[in-house]
């Protein structure tokens, strides 16, 4: 595990901790890592992106009487906000660091509302 997945996971933690979400499951590919977790409502995909330096959050209501999934929707995009973006190939490590962590503390201070408003939000 990088140090990035580490971060990644401490910083997440509460999803497990305070929402039941499950372990995640990661995923690393040439460009980036992803990790996935689930709950009975939600599915929450963050993606370490290593070629723009970008971390990005991703979510999912899940639907478990339909058949079709929803459309998955940038966290940003959920809270009507402008995405803060890296500096790409400019990005220092500890810039990247620190954008997991705001990221999470974004999400953390979101999430009881994106999941009270689930079926309006991805409908």
């Amino acid at each position: 595990m990088n140090l990035f997945s580490s971060i990644t996971e401490e910083s997440f933690d509460y999803l497990i901790r305070d929402y039941g979400f499950s372990e995640p499951v990661d995923t690393d590919g040439r460009w980036k890592t992803t990790f996935l977790y689930a709950n009975e409502q939600l599915e929450i995909e963050i993606e370490l992106n290593y070629q723009d330096m970008d971390t990005f959050i991703y979510l999912r209501s899940l639907d478990h009487n339909s058949e079709e999934q929803s459309t998955r929707m940038q966290l940003e995009e959920v809270l009507n906000i402008e995405p803060v973006k890296s500096n790409g190939d400019q990005t220092t490590i500890e810039q990247f660091e620190k954008g997991i962590v705001n990221k999470a503390a974004l999400l953390k201070k979101n999430l009881n509302q994106i999941i009270n408003k689930k079926e309006k939000i991805f409908s």
